[in-house]
């Protein structure tokens, strides 16, 4: 669980600092850009999923 909280933080922290050039990136670096933002995303979904889980199974 701690694991995806700390790479959640990374990638959070890696995605702010792109989104801040935006403007300013060529086609390749946006794709790199949408990368970073899926693999956040499915990072959320995943952490979620686990908090879920754990809910749940405490129950």
């Amino acid at each position: 669980m701690k694991f995806f909280g700390y790479q959640i933080l990374a990638i959070g922290v890696i995605w702010v600092g792109m989104s801040i050039f935006y403007s300013e990136m060529d086609q390749l670096s946006k794709y790199i850009y949408y990368g970073v933002t899926s693999w956040l995303l499915f990072l959320i979904v995943i952490f979620v999923k686990q908090i879920i889980r754990q809910r749940n199974g405490r129950e």
